[in-house]
């Protein structure tokens, strides 16, 4: 099982860092497309969170404060990114949503700063909830037309949707530290983003590899 796990958490991060280096070589094809620049920066600086909490835990270092990094740089990027997506009349929606949720976490850790070396579920549900609402809004406006992006839609609705109940569960269960039901739920995450990034890389070889040879 430490094998299969390892094996996961290495294909992860090889290939987020593939499909990083992927969307930034067809960035100039794509200049113009708002959803895939913000896109792009999400990987990259997902990427780069990625590896630095990868290195802090193998010399056993505290990285706890990065998952606040990750996700609220995720919750930034992912919602211009599906703002690009929606009708003009969805748009303004998003960006309220934005607000009040950097002022919210913004007044949380003005007034307890110790927060930030911890493991924060409310900053976690707050941050992924809306993207998966946006995921489900955007999948609704791809019925009546067809609409790009939806192996990434895909990818975002399982994985974040599921990875928030997992992260919930998983510090819920970390209190009965003999419980063995505490290293599946991780495991199932490790697999859930493997499969997050591969709909990533199906997505840029069905859609923009495409475009990068026409051109």
């Amino acid at each position: 099982m430490k094998l299969i796990n390892t094996f996961f958490e290495y294909t992860g991060i090889i290939l987020i860092f593939i499909n990083a280096i992927l969307y930034v070589i067809s960035y100039r094809t794509n200049e113009r497309a708002v959803a895939y620049k913000f896109f792009t920066w999400y990987l990259i600086i997902s990427f780069l969170t990625s590896l630095s909490v990868f290195i802090l835990n193998k010399f056993v270092i505290n990285n706890l404060y990065l998952s606040h990094v990750y996700f609220i740089t995720q919750f930034i990027l992912l919602t211009y990114f599906f703002r690009a997506l929606f009708n003009p009349k969805q748009k303004k929606y998003p960006l309220f949503v934005l607000a009040i949720v950097l002022t919210t976490l913004a007044v949380k850790y003005a007034y307890n700063p110790s927060l930030f070396f911890k493991f924060n579920l409310t900053e976690i549900f707050i941050t992924s909830f809306p993207l998966v609402v946006y995921s489900i809004i955007h999948l609704y406006n791809s019925l009546n037309k067809s609409s790009s992006y939806m192996y990434i839609n895909a990818g975002i609705l399982i994985y974040i949707s599921t990875s928030t109940l997992i992260f919930i569960l998983g510090d819920y269960l970390s209190i009965f530290s003999n419980n063995p039901a505490v290293k599946n739920i991780w495991f199932i995450n490790k697999v859930l983003y493997v499969i997050y990034m591969i709909l990533i890389l199906i997505q840029w070889k069905t859609k923009f590899q495409q475009v990068k040879s026409k051109s």
